[in-house]
């Protein structure tokens, strides 16, 4: 599987790519003050994101800055990564994510969140940023079906271990299972 596609801001002074909700432009060492307007997920009112805390001007929802960047997500083709950056932003599990695993890209943590129609939000956590993109089937609801539909290179890998370990001779096998037991 190739490398999920980044997508970053820009700095409206000297147009640099940032991560999103970054504070401040390291090539301009400018500030930068955002607005982060996404429709809110209960009745579509638009809600901006980048107030803390945020709620819905229409329905009163209380939405954390976490809705909104899911809301963004998924806008992007899925595995697109959306740069976000982490001192910008409270914990993903504050907002209802549970830490998971995902494959190894270099970060320290993943976290992920269902959505109701069975889609998945997928956090990496890095040192410096998150790197949020969405799936078409969320593992923590349906493994299997995530696998299949979103890391169909695990199927490969798994077929191919399981072919070498059928080769195996028998009595190397049973002594390899007695070995374990013990």
């Amino acid at each position: 599987m190739s490398k999920s596609a980044h997508s970053t801001a820009n700095c409206p002074h000297c147009g640099s790519p940032l991560d999103h909700l970054q504070r401040g432009c390291e090539s301009c060492e400018r500030r930068i003050s955002w607005d982060w307007t996404e429709p809110c997920p209960a009745c579509e009112a638009a809600v901006n994101y980048a107030t803390r805390p945020s709620s819905c001007p229409e329905c009163r929802t209380d939405l954390s800055v976490w809705d909104g960047i899911a809301a963004r997500v998924l806008r992007e083709r899925h595995h697109a990564d959306l740069r976000i950056a982490k001192d910008a932003v409270p914990h993903p599990t504050s907002a209802g994510f549970v830490c998971h695993t995902g494959d190894p890209r270099g970060q320290r943590a993943d976290y992920r969140r269902p959505l109701p129609d069975g889609r998945g939000i997928h956090v990496k956590a890095f040192a410096d940023r998150y790197e949020v993109h969405w799936d078409k089937v969320d593992p923590t609801e349906d493994f299997l079906g995530h696998v299949v539909a979103d890391a169909p290179h695990w199927l490969l890998v798994g077929g191919f271990l399981g072919f070498k370990l059928a080769r195996w001779p028998v009595g190397l096998t049973l002594a390899l299972a007695a070995h374990i037991k013990r």
